[in-house]
Parts: structure tokens; sequence; C-alpha cells
């Protein structure tokens, strides 16, 4: 992380980080890729770079060399934590998970690079995960 990470930086840092100590299994999760997390309304971004045993959180975008960027308001990003999941993805089965679906389709979620790195994004919600 940075000297002085960002708010987003500091609550997705801890999250990670809780997750992979109460769940040791999440770091098998860790493969290389390269994450943009964008919170619209506090005009903030963050960049998480995976790596095998490890994850670096910076404040800021990855200037195009995300392999997946999510951009949303940041209520979005953490019912995106807490919804629950299936494959790695929100469970259309439960009412959290159609309103996340909602948001995606309405574009209230933007998931750039989705189509190429779904296998990404599936590991990211699962490294989020508090479900």
């Amino acid at each position: 992380m940075d000297d002085e990470p960002n708010g987003l930086a500091s609550m997705v840092g801890g999250l990670i980080a809780a997750n992979l100590h109460h769940h040791p299994r999440r770091s098998e999760l860790l493969k290389p890729a390269v994450i943009d997390l964008v919170a619209t309304d506090a005009h903030t971004g963050i960049t998480i770079t995976l790596a095998p045993g490890s994850v670096a959180i910076a404040n800021g975008a990855a200037n195009g060399r995300a392999d997946l960027s999510v951009t949303t308001d940041g209520r979005s990003l953490i019912e995106l934590a807490a919804t629950p999941l299936r494959f790695g993805l929100p469970d259309v089965v439960h009412p959290q998970g159609r309103m996340v679906a909602r948001k995606v389709l309405k574009k209230q979620i933007r998931i750039d690079g989705l189509v190429r790195h779904p296998a990404t994004l599936s590991r990211l919600a699962r490294l989020l995960s508090v479900v």
C-alpha cells in the first residue's frame, strides 16, 4: 500500500487482509492481475495488483494497465462485498445478488474488461466477499 492510503485503499486492503487471515484458502485466488476500483461519488480510486502470495494496493488508477476496472459509487462497492456469490459472481437467487446484477445491466456498476477477464472478476469478488 502507499504510505498514506486513501479511504478506499484502507477499506479494501483491510477487507482483503481480514479475509485472507480468516479464510487462508482464499490465497489460492492470488493469481497475476491488475484491477482498478473507482468510487465515483468519492472521486477516488485504487489499483489492486495481485500476484502469487501477495496483494498490493495503491492510490489511483493503473493508467490503462488494468485487466479489469470496476467503476461505481461507494455504496455499490460495499454492496458487491456483501452480496452472496455463486461461482464467484453475484447469486441472482438472492435479492441482494439480483440487485447487484440489475445495477451491472443498467451500467450503474460499470465493469470494463469483464468479457476478457471473467475469472479475474470472480477472484476479486471472492477476495472481497464478507458473506
